[in-house]
């Protein structure tokens, strides 16, 4: 087996590790959601609206200190712009656990009445771009197929080894050349796919279901739009180009990219492993490499916890603020599948240059092939 991995002076096990024990054992996921207590999977009708209130009250003071923030030319810019950069950031983090708060409705465990998910996950999500029953249709396929190479939605769909990105038979995309031709590509594939999922109900629904579900998915792109055009419109009326960006996009935009980064740690690193359709099990798909990567408890309270995602692919049902007593009950039973790792700058070097994958055959999985990257 792999030589064992240490975070923050915690031995915790490498993706190979997990992968043999899995295959060496009669585990299954149902035995790993047994280990998390019922109480845990129900939602608290007070914390949930809690917590859209506390993310309310965190969005009006960034507005605010940014409105009594003025950016004057001036010796004041001394303090001011380091300021203001620093409510930017403070404010896209929030918008992340905003955005979390809707990926708890899309699971259903914000509350336990339906309605009640769909309106907030509405409230959520379209101002941030984000049509919520469209984005729930295709993360819901992200957890149905996690690491299984081809069929995951996010990034890790447009991964190829060195044969299949120089086959003339079948070419690569435009888009999958462009992610390994540039600087991080991998962040230009996120970005694509979140831009693409509409036209990709086609292969979320077969043509009868999705024929009947077209009314529901034109109605949320719809609440999307106006809920931008509204949101862009009334801060442009009020305070110009420049406050439509300063109150709304730059922190939308700092949100943005801090979730694609967590989006990619979640399953990714160097150690990381996917598979075909012959080797896939749920187990590996949502255990073998999926990893809690931890930061500052303060940023991890802004975010919702929506970086501790073992237990919440193991049972999306749980309710971001039961996540981290769903942890620890799963590492106190199965502390050699449970892979935490601290963050660290190093742990993105990797994803500077987009690397192939390479077929073990032996083991069934694929693997990061560090030393072959496309020439730029």
């Amino acid at each position: 087996m792999a030589e064992e991995g240490r975070s923050a002076g915690v031995t915790t096990p490498l993706p190979r590790d997990v992968d043999a024990r899995t295959r060496e054992s009669a585990l299954t996921l149902d035995d790993i959601r047994r280990a998390i207590p019922r109480e845990l999977f129900k939602p608290n009708p007070l914390r949930s609206a809690w917590s859209l209130v506390r993310a309310s009250v965190s969005i009006a003071v960034c507005v605010y200190l940014l409105a009594r923030l003025q950016v004057d030319p001036g010796w004041a810019l001394l303090w001011e712009v380091p300021a203001v950069l620093a409510v930017w950031m403070l404010h896209g983090w929030v918008l992340v656990g905003v955005f979390l708060i809707g990926h708890d409705c899309g699971h259903g465990s914000f509350s336990s009445r339906r309605w009640v998910n769909t309106v907030v996950g509405w409230i959520c999500m379209a101002p941030l771009a984000n049509s919520f029953y469209t984005w729930r249709v295709t993360h819901d396929r992200h957890h149905a197929f996690t690491q299984l190479r081809g069929h995951d939605v996010d990034w890790a769909a447009h991964l190829l080894t060195r044969d299949e990105f120089e086959s003339t038979a079948a070419p690569p995309s435009w888009i999958t050349r462009a992610g390994y031709g540039i600087p991080c590509g991998i962040f230009l594939w996120i970005a694509w796919n979140t831009v693409r999922r509409g036209a990709m109900m086609h292969e979320m629904f077969t043509n009868g279901r999705l024929s009947r579900e077209w009314g529901r998915l034109l109605r949320s792109n719809i609440i999307m739009g106006v809920s931008l055009v509204s949101l862009y419109g009334t801060l442009w009326y009020i305070a110009g180009f420049w406050g439509m960006l300063k109150y709304h996009g730059i922190p939308a935009t700092i949100a943005m990219a801090t979730s694609w980064v967590i989006i990619t740690i979640q399953h990714a690193n160097e150690d990381s492993l996917w598979y075909g359709r012959e080797t896939w099990t749920p187990l590996r798909g949502q255990l073998v490499s999926t990893f809690d990567v931890r930061f500052p408890s303060w940023l991890e309270w802004l975010w919702c916890y929506g970086n501790i995602h073992i237990p919440h692919h193991v049972a999306p049902a749980i309710p971001w603020y039961h996540l981290k007593k769903a942890s620890l009950a799963i590492r106190q039973q199965y502390a050699a599948y449970y892979q935490e790792r601290s963050f660290s700058m190093r742990y993105l070097a990797w994803l500077w240059r987009t690397p192939f994958v390479r077929w073990e055959e032996t083991k069934g999985f694929y693997v990061l092939a560090r030393d072959s990257h496309v020439s730029m």
